[in-house]
């Protein structure tokens, strides 16, 4: 099979549990999801990008350099033909694989070494943020599964809401600020730290951001 790629890099995982860890990226080409304030919307035609072979893309990865965690984004993975494939391929060279999602579609695939960052969406980014939450039971069946929300100006509340409304177990739950500048990330997230610290949650950084800025390749 083949896969549509936005783009192949190494960095430091910038977002979620992982944070600071050296890593392969493969962005997958292709998203519907429609977020208003994405970072990525060079990854939403599904016809851009270019076509190569999962044994393609791993020889370009570790021509790279070497990095223990394979992070498997987009435009939206799980909606990409054949990612169960993809995803079976590389539980056999990287010693974690990392899945961001916004939960579109559900998972299909689980195992010890696969770890779903799933983020579903607000109500206020995306007219299908509802499709987001509908495979809530199986992301949260899947105890390495952690729920990473972004969460811009004025949707404190409703972050708040759509946690406990889906009975979310806090300490899985990451809350992540929105901005795509260094300055604009570090003001929502003072303020998104003083939620975490009252609610009990995590506090999810942008790491990417804050070094080299929203730009592709990092």
């Amino acid at each position: 099979m083949t896969l549509r790629l936005a783009e192949l890099f190494r960095s430091l995982q910038g977002e979620g549990p992982s944070a600071g860890t050296p890593a392969h990226f493969l962005r997958l080409q292709g998203c519907d999801v429609g977020c208003t304030w994405c970072d990525t919307k060079y990854t939403w035609d599904a016809a851009h990008g270019r076509e190569r072979s999962i044994a393609e893309a791993f020889s370009e990865l570790r021509a790279l350099g070497d990095a223990p965690l394979l992070v498997v984004t987009g435009g939206e993975p799980l909606a990409h033909p054949g990612v169960d494939r993809l995803l079976t391929a590389a539980l056999g060279q990287w010693p974690r694989i990392e899945v961001e999602t916004s939960g579109s579609a559900p998972p299909p695939l689980m195992h010890d070494r696969l770890y779903y960052m799933w983020s579903p969406k607000l109500p206020s980014v995306t007219p299908r943020w509802a499709d987001t939450w509908a495979h809530v039971a199986r992301f949260m069946g899947d105890p390495r599964t952690t729920v990473k929300i972004v969460v811009g100006e004025g949707d404190d509340a409703a972050a708040l809401q759509q946690i406990r409304e889906h009975g979310l177990p806090k300490a899985r739950v990451m809350l992540m600020p929105e901005g795509l500048t260094d300055a604009a990330v570090r003001a929502r997230a003072l303020t998104l730290a003083e939620l975490c610290q009252r609610e009990g949650l995590r506090l999810s950084p942008r790491l990417h951001v804050w070094l080299w800025g929203a730009k592709r390749g990092v």
